[in-house]
C-alpha cells in the first residue's frame, strides 16, 4: 500500500496567487472606497451647515432676536449674529469654519432686514426667515442644496441633481 505524503503548508505558488487576486480587489475597490468617502464629507458638511441655520432659527423663536448666518467664501468661514429686532448694533455669536475641499456656492438668500455685505441668511423671533438657498459640494462629488423656506424659516437638505 501506497501512502500519499501529506502536505503541510501551501505552495509558493498558490500564495503568489492568492496575492496576485488580492491585490486586484484592492485596485478595483480602492477608487470607489475613495468616491465614498468625499460623498460622505460633502454630506456631513451640508448637514452641520444645516444643523447652524436650524440653531439659528430655535434661538431667534426663544430668545427674540434676528440670527444672521453670514457666508464668508474667501476667508471659507460661517458667521453667526444676534441682533435685536429694533436695534442695528449686532454682536457676533460664533465663526465656523468651512473645511478645506468643501464649497459653497450659488449662495441666494432673499431679501435681508439687516444691511450686510456677505450673503445672509436671516431668521426671525416669528420663526421665519428670509429664506433662500446655498449648494454645498466638492470637485468631482455629489452637491447638496440647502434649503430655508421664506414662511416658515425651516432648514432641508436635498441632492442637487447633477447638471
Amino acid at each position: 500500500m501506497i501512502v500519499a505524503p501529506r502536505s503541510r503548508g501551501f505552495t509558493l505558488i498558490e500564495m503568489i496567487i492568492v496575492m496576485v487576486i488580492i491585490s486586484l480587489l484592492a485596485v478595483l475597490v480602492m477608487p470607489r472606497l475613495a468616491k465614498t468617502l468625499q460623498h460622505l464629507e460633502v454630506r456631513g458638511a451640508a448637514k452641520k451647515i444645516s444643523a447652524i441655520l436650524r440653531y439659528c432659527r430655535s434661538e431667534s423663536v426663544n430668545k427674540s432676536r434676528i440670527y444672521s448666518v453670514s457666508f464668508d467664501t474667501v476667508s471659507r468661514l460661517l458667521s453667526v449674529q444676534s441682533t435685536e429686532e429694533n436695534d442695528e448694533k449686532s454682536t457676533v455669536e460664533r465663526s465656523y469654519a468651512l473645511p478645506a475641499e468643501i464649497v459653497v456656492e450659488k449662495i441666494e438668500p432673499g431679501k435681508t432686514l439687516l444691511e450686510l455685505s456677505l450673503p445672509t441668511f436671516e431668521f426671525y423671533p416669528s420663526g421665519g426667515s428670509n429664506g433662500g438657498t446655498a449648494l454645498v459640494r466638492r470637485v468631482e462629488s455629489r452637491a447638496y442644496l440647502i434649503v430655508v423656506d421664506p414662511l416658515t424659516g425651516t432648514v432641508k437638505v436635498e441632492e442637487a441633481k447633477q447638471q
